[in-house]
Protein backbone atom coordinates (compact mmCIF):
# COMPACT_ATOMS: atom_id res chain seq x y z
CA UNK A 1 0.00 0.00 0.00
CA UNK A 2 1.03 3.39 -0.36
CA UNK A 3 0.17 6.39 2.18
CA UNK A 4 -0.81 9.51 1.43
CA UNK A 5 -0.34 12.02 3.85
CA UNK A 6 -2.13 15.85 3.90
CA UNK A 7 -0.51 17.04 7.05
CA UNK A 8 -2.79 20.25 6.87
CA UNK A 9 -5.92 18.50 6.59
CA UNK A 10 -4.83 15.73 9.04
CA UNK A 11 -5.35 12.91 6.32
CA UNK A 12 -3.94 9.84 6.07
CA UNK A 13 -4.98 7.66 3.32
CA UNK A 14 -4.06 3.76 2.40
CA UNK A 15 -4.14 4.00 -1.43
CA UNK A 16 -3.45 0.28 -3.42
CA UNK A 17 0.00 -0.16 -5.16
CA UNK A 18 -0.97 -3.05 -7.06
CA UNK A 19 -3.78 -4.75 -8.16
CA UNK A 20 -3.61 -7.71 -5.75
CA UNK A 21 -4.36 -4.52 -2.83
CA UNK A 22 -7.45 -3.95 -4.06
CA UNK A 23 -10.94 -5.01 -3.60
CA UNK A 24 -13.09 -5.88 -6.46
CA UNK A 25 -14.98 -2.97 -6.46
CA UNK A 26 -11.80 -1.05 -7.06
CA UNK A 27 -10.35 -3.74 -9.20
CA UNK A 28 -13.63 -3.23 -11.80
CA UNK A 29 -13.29 0.73 -11.92
CA UNK A 30 -10.09 0.81 -12.40
CA UNK A 31 -9.39 -2.12 -15.11
CA UNK A 32 -12.63 0.12 -16.12
CA UNK A 33 -10.37 2.81 -16.89
CA UNK A 34 -7.48 1.42 -18.47
CA UNK A 35 -9.47 -0.12 -20.89
CA UNK A 36 -11.07 2.89 -22.12
CA UNK A 37 -7.40 4.40 -22.30
CA UNK A 38 -6.10 1.88 -24.35
CA UNK A 39 -9.07 1.63 -26.79
CA UNK A 40 -8.81 5.39 -27.04
CA UNK A 41 -11.36 6.64 -25.17
CA UNK A 42 -10.01 8.49 -22.79
CA UNK A 43 -6.40 9.67 -22.12
CA UNK A 44 -3.56 7.71 -19.74
CA UNK A 45 -3.59 11.12 -17.62
CA UNK A 46 -7.18 11.05 -17.36
CA UNK A 47 -7.78 7.05 -16.36
CA UNK A 48 -4.86 7.87 -13.78
CA UNK A 49 -6.37 10.66 -12.36
CA UNK A 50 -9.88 8.41 -12.30
CA UNK A 51 -8.09 5.95 -10.39
CA UNK A 52 -6.33 8.14 -8.11
CA UNK A 53 -9.61 9.67 -6.79
CA UNK A 54 -11.66 6.37 -6.71
CA UNK A 55 -9.05 4.68 -4.77
CA UNK A 56 -8.29 7.92 -2.67
CA UNK A 57 -12.14 8.47 -2.14
CA UNK A 58 -12.20 11.47 -3.18
CA UNK A 59 -15.43 12.94 -4.23
CA UNK A 60 -16.09 15.92 -6.96
CA UNK A 61 -18.88 17.70 -4.98
CA UNK A 62 -20.70 20.68 -6.18
CA UNK A 63 -18.97 23.04 -3.94
CA UNK A 64 -15.48 21.41 -5.42
CA UNK A 65 -16.54 22.38 -9.24
CA UNK A 66 -17.82 25.69 -8.12
CA UNK A 67 -14.30 26.35 -6.64
CA UNK A 68 -12.45 25.69 -9.76
CA UNK A 69 -15.02 27.75 -11.84
CA UNK A 70 -13.69 30.85 -10.05
CA UNK A 71 -10.39 30.14 -9.77
CA UNK A 72 -7.72 31.98 -12.41
CA UNK A 73 -6.29 29.43 -15.08
CA UNK A 74 -2.98 29.88 -13.59
CA UNK A 75 -4.20 28.22 -10.13
CA UNK A 76 -6.24 26.09 -12.28
CA UNK A 77 -3.57 24.80 -14.22
CA UNK A 78 -1.31 24.34 -11.14
CA UNK A 79 -3.95 21.92 -9.64
CA UNK A 80 -4.25 20.15 -12.19
CA UNK A 81 -0.63 19.49 -12.69
CA UNK A 82 -0.63 18.32 -8.87
CA UNK A 83 -2.76 15.97 -8.92
CA UNK A 84 -1.53 14.59 -12.56
CA UNK A 85 1.76 14.13 -10.92
CA UNK A 86 -0.08 12.53 -7.84
CA UNK A 87 -1.92 10.34 -9.92
CA UNK A 88 1.07 8.85 -11.90
CA UNK A 89 3.39 8.57 -8.94
CA UNK A 90 0.87 6.24 -7.14
CA UNK A 91 -1.36 4.50 -9.96
CA UNK A 92 1.29 4.78 -12.66
CA UNK A 93 1.95 0.70 -11.84
CA UNK A 94 -1.60 -0.32 -13.91
CA UNK A 95 0.38 0.84 -17.27
CA UNK A 96 3.81 -0.27 -19.66
CA UNK A 97 4.95 1.00 -22.36
CA UNK A 98 5.90 -2.04 -25.11
CA UNK A 99 8.55 -2.70 -27.22
CA UNK A 100 7.17 -0.61 -29.99
CA UNK A 101 6.30 2.10 -27.39
CA UNK A 102 2.37 1.58 -27.22
CA UNK A 103 0.79 1.69 -24.06
CA UNK A 104 -0.61 -1.16 -22.63
CA UNK A 105 -2.49 -2.51 -19.52
CA UNK A 106 0.29 -4.00 -16.96
CA UNK A 107 -1.90 -6.53 -15.15
CA UNK A 108 1.03 -8.91 -13.95
CA UNK A 109 -0.91 -10.94 -11.33
CA UNK A 110 -0.60 -14.35 -10.68
CA UNK A 111 -4.35 -14.47 -8.95
CA UNK A 112 -7.40 -15.01 -10.95
CA UNK A 113 -9.47 -12.11 -9.45
CA UNK A 114 -12.18 -13.29 -11.72
CA UNK A 115 -13.15 -17.02 -10.54
CA UNK A 116 -16.38 -16.31 -11.47
CA UNK A 117 -18.34 -14.27 -14.31
CA UNK A 118 -21.61 -13.71 -14.64
CA UNK A 119 -23.31 -14.56 -18.26
CA UNK A 120 -26.98 -13.67 -17.80
CA UNK A 121 -28.28 -16.23 -15.24
CA UNK A 122 -25.62 -18.56 -16.08
CA UNK A 123 -22.60 -18.98 -13.57
CA UNK A 124 -19.05 -19.76 -15.55
CA UNK A 125 -16.29 -21.07 -12.96
CA UNK A 126 -12.62 -20.65 -13.91
CA UNK A 127 -9.24 -21.64 -13.61
CA UNK A 128 -8.00 -21.58 -10.25
CA UNK A 129 -4.66 -19.09 -9.35
CA UNK A 130 -1.68 -19.55 -11.13
CA UNK A 131 -3.48 -21.74 -13.02
CA UNK A 132 -3.25 -24.52 -10.61
CA UNK A 133 -6.23 -26.46 -11.04
CA UNK A 134 -6.12 -26.33 -15.64
CA UNK A 135 -5.76 -29.36 -17.52
CA UNK A 136 -2.97 -30.00 -20.01
CA UNK A 137 -6.03 -29.93 -22.56
CA UNK A 138 -7.61 -26.81 -21.58
CA UNK A 139 -4.38 -24.94 -21.83
CA UNK A 140 -3.03 -26.25 -25.17
CA UNK A 141 -6.13 -25.25 -26.39
CA UNK A 142 -6.57 -22.05 -25.09
CA UNK A 143 -2.84 -21.38 -25.96
CA UNK A 144 -4.35 -22.52 -29.54
CA UNK A 145 -7.47 -20.19 -29.58
CA UNK A 146 -5.52 -16.76 -28.30
CA UNK A 147 -2.86 -17.06 -30.51
CA UNK A 148 -5.73 -17.08 -33.24
CA UNK A 149 -7.46 -13.69 -31.51
CA UNK A 150 -4.03 -12.03 -31.29
CA UNK A 151 -4.25 -12.96 -35.54
CA UNK A 152 -7.49 -12.02 -35.76
CA UNK A 153 -8.96 -9.69 -33.68
CA UNK A 154 -12.14 -10.88 -33.72
CA UNK A 155 -14.74 -10.94 -30.55
CA UNK A 156 -15.79 -14.62 -31.46
CA UNK A 157 -12.03 -16.00 -31.19
CA UNK A 158 -11.55 -14.07 -27.61
CA UNK A 159 -14.53 -15.93 -26.73
CA UNK A 160 -14.12 -19.12 -27.61
CA UNK A 161 -10.64 -18.88 -25.99
CA UNK A 162 -12.74 -17.89 -22.62
CA UNK A 163 -14.50 -20.90 -23.36
CA UNK A 164 -11.85 -22.79 -22.98
CA UNK A 165 -11.03 -21.58 -19.05
CA UNK A 166 -14.37 -20.72 -18.01
CA UNK A 167 -17.65 -23.28 -17.91
CA UNK A 168 -20.29 -23.93 -16.49
CA UNK A 169 -21.37 -25.94 -12.94
CA UNK A 170 -20.88 -29.45 -14.02
CA UNK A 171 -24.44 -31.10 -13.88
CA UNK A 172 -23.40 -33.84 -11.79
CA UNK A 173 -22.28 -31.55 -8.82
CA UNK A 174 -24.35 -31.81 -6.31
CA UNK A 175 -24.17 -35.68 -6.62
CA UNK A 176 -20.35 -35.97 -7.75
CA UNK A 177 -18.83 -33.66 -5.19
CA UNK A 178 -20.00 -36.41 -1.78
CA UNK A 179 -18.05 -39.16 -3.45
CA UNK A 180 -14.58 -40.13 -2.04
CA UNK A 181 -12.81 -39.66 -5.56
CA UNK A 182 -14.53 -36.15 -6.22
CA UNK A 183 -11.82 -34.10 -8.16
CA UNK A 184 -12.51 -30.92 -6.88
CA UNK A 185 -13.56 -29.38 -10.21
CA UNK A 186 -17.03 -27.50 -10.09
CA UNK A 187 -16.48 -26.65 -14.52
CA UNK A 188 -17.83 -28.99 -16.19
CA UNK A 189 -15.76 -31.48 -17.89
CA UNK A 190 -13.16 -30.16 -20.64
CA UNK A 191 -14.70 -30.69 -24.24
CA UNK A 192 -13.05 -29.52 -27.48
CA UNK A 193 -16.82 -30.26 -29.32
CA UNK A 194 -18.11 -27.96 -26.56
CA UNK A 195 -16.00 -25.11 -27.21
CA UNK A 196 -18.12 -22.91 -29.66
CA UNK A 197 -21.49 -23.68 -27.72
CA UNK A 198 -19.81 -22.34 -24.69
CA UNK A 199 -18.14 -19.25 -26.26
CA UNK A 200 -22.05 -18.12 -26.67
CA UNK A 201 -22.20 -17.03 -23.31
CA UNK A 202 -19.59 -14.69 -23.42
CA UNK A 203 -21.50 -12.53 -25.42
CA UNK A 204 -23.33 -11.34 -22.32
CA UNK A 205 -20.03 -11.00 -20.11
CA UNK A 206 -18.75 -7.10 -19.57
CA UNK A 207 -15.42 -6.37 -21.88
CA UNK A 208 -13.59 -4.93 -18.92
CA UNK A 209 -13.79 -8.60 -17.35
CA UNK A 210 -13.14 -10.67 -20.33
CA UNK A 211 -9.86 -7.88 -21.35
CA UNK A 212 -8.78 -9.05 -17.28
CA UNK A 213 -8.77 -12.16 -18.18
CA UNK A 214 -7.15 -12.09 -21.13
CA UNK A 215 -4.36 -9.83 -19.15
CA UNK A 216 -4.45 -12.63 -16.68
CA UNK A 217 -3.52 -15.50 -18.80
CA UNK A 218 -0.93 -13.67 -21.22
CA UNK A 219 0.61 -12.92 -17.79
CA UNK A 220 0.38 -16.17 -16.52
CA UNK A 221 2.00 -18.03 -19.93
CA UNK A 222 5.23 -15.64 -19.74
CA UNK A 223 5.12 -16.01 -15.89
CA UNK A 224 5.57 -20.05 -15.90
CA UNK A 225 8.11 -19.68 -18.82
CA UNK A 226 10.33 -16.96 -16.31
CA UNK A 227 9.87 -16.96 -13.01
CA UNK A 228 10.63 -19.63 -10.51
CA UNK A 229 7.02 -21.10 -8.92
CA UNK A 230 6.92 -23.62 -6.11
CA UNK A 231 5.21 -26.87 -6.58
CA UNK A 232 4.54 -29.31 -3.68
CA UNK A 233 6.97 -27.40 -1.38
CA UNK A 234 9.83 -27.40 -4.29
CA UNK A 235 11.09 -24.79 -5.92
CA UNK A 236 10.87 -25.32 -9.86
CA UNK A 237 11.79 -23.27 -12.70
CA UNK A 238 11.07 -24.21 -16.33
CA UNK A 239 13.06 -21.86 -17.84
CA UNK A 240 15.11 -24.09 -19.44
CA UNK A 241 12.62 -25.70 -21.69
CA UNK A 242 12.34 -22.80 -23.78
CA UNK A 243 14.49 -20.76 -25.84
CA UNK A 244 16.22 -17.67 -25.23
CA UNK A 245 15.09 -15.77 -28.11
CA UNK A 246 10.94 -16.91 -27.43
CA UNK A 247 11.74 -15.76 -23.67
CA UNK A 248 12.77 -12.19 -24.51
CA UNK A 249 9.00 -11.15 -25.21
CA UNK A 250 10.15 -10.26 -28.78
CA UNK A 251 7.41 -12.77 -30.18
CA UNK A 252 3.74 -13.10 -28.86
CA UNK A 253 2.97 -14.57 -25.88
CA UNK A 254 2.85 -18.48 -25.89
CA UNK A 255 5.30 -18.54 -28.88
CA UNK A 256 7.93 -21.19 -27.06
CA UNK A 257 4.99 -23.48 -25.82
CA UNK A 258 3.76 -24.61 -29.18
CA UNK A 259 7.34 -27.29 -29.69
CA UNK A 260 6.76 -28.86 -26.17
CA UNK A 261 3.39 -29.32 -26.81
CA UNK A 262 3.48 -30.45 -29.60
CA UNK A 263 6.20 -33.05 -28.30
CA UNK A 264 4.41 -34.19 -25.40
CA UNK A 265 1.14 -34.67 -27.47
CA UNK A 266 3.20 -36.72 -29.99
CA UNK A 267 5.35 -38.63 -27.69
CA UNK A 268 2.36 -39.78 -25.81
CA UNK A 269 4.24 -40.75 -22.12
CA UNK A 270 0.72 -40.56 -20.52
CA UNK A 271 -1.07 -42.55 -22.40
CA UNK A 272 -3.05 -41.76 -25.83
CA UNK A 273 -4.08 -38.18 -26.63
CA UNK A 274 -7.36 -38.40 -24.76
CA UNK A 275 -5.68 -39.20 -21.55
CA UNK A 276 -2.90 -36.75 -21.46
CA UNK A 277 -5.06 -33.43 -22.19
CA UNK A 278 -6.78 -34.66 -18.97
CA UNK A 279 -3.10 -34.74 -17.26
CA UNK A 280 -2.81 -31.59 -14.99
CA UNK A 281 -0.90 -28.94 -16.72
CA UNK A 282 2.26 -28.98 -14.12
CA UNK A 283 2.66 -32.83 -14.16
CA UNK A 284 3.70 -32.42 -18.00
CA UNK A 285 5.46 -29.49 -17.58
CA UNK A 286 7.40 -31.69 -14.47
CA UNK A 287 7.73 -34.28 -17.51
CA UNK A 288 9.04 -32.20 -20.23
CA UNK A 289 11.31 -30.82 -17.58
CA UNK A 290 12.80 -33.77 -16.03
CA UNK A 291 13.56 -35.10 -19.92
CA UNK A 292 15.18 -32.09 -20.74
CA UNK A 293 17.37 -31.80 -17.59
CA UNK A 294 18.00 -35.50 -18.48
CA UNK A 295 19.08 -34.59 -22.40
CA UNK A 296 21.40 -31.68 -20.83
CA UNK A 297 22.76 -34.41 -19.04
CA UNK A 298 24.11 -36.62 -21.87
CA UNK A 299 24.84 -33.60 -23.60
CA UNK A 300 27.66 -32.55 -21.10
CA UNK A 301 28.68 -36.17 -20.50
CA UNK A 302 29.01 -36.59 -24.39
CA UNK A 303 31.51 -33.69 -24.57
CA UNK A 304 33.94 -35.06 -21.78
Amino acid sequence: MNILELSERNIRLEIPSHWDEMDSGQLHYCLKQAVMCTSGVISMDEAKVRCFYHLAEIKRNVRAVAVERVMSKEMYDEKNSKVVLLAEQLCGFMFKKNDEGQTEICYNTIYNHFPLLQSGKTRLHGPQDLLANLSFGEFRAALEEMKEFFRTKEASDLNRMLACLYRPERMDYDLIRKRDDFDGSIREPFNRARIEMNAVYFKEVSQVWKTAVLLWFTFMINYIQKEELILGGEVVNFSGLFSGEETEGRRPAGSGWVTILHQVAKEGPFGDVEKTDKMGLYDVLLYMKDCHEQNEEIKRKSRK
